[in-house]
């Protein structure tokens, strides 16, 4: 049968090794770049998206 008290240090040294292990990393998540065409695509798909959906919503109710 588990013992149901729980520890409260096991989940600190848990995170602090978590911490520790993520510091060393060289790239942060923030200087990975995607290409400008890419994003460039997604904006328009997004937008295209709204207007479609903006358009269908007029529809509807009007």
């Amino acid at each position: 049968m588990p013992n149901p008290e729980h520890e409260p240090s096991a989940s600190t040294a848990q995170f602090r090794a978590f911490a520790n292990e993520r510091s060393g990393s060289e790239t942060a998540p923030w200087s990975m770049r995607a290409p400008r065409n890419r994003v460039a695509i997604l904006a328009a798909v997004v937008v295209a998206v709204a207007v479609v959906l903006f358009i269908i919503a007029l529809l509807v109710i009007g």
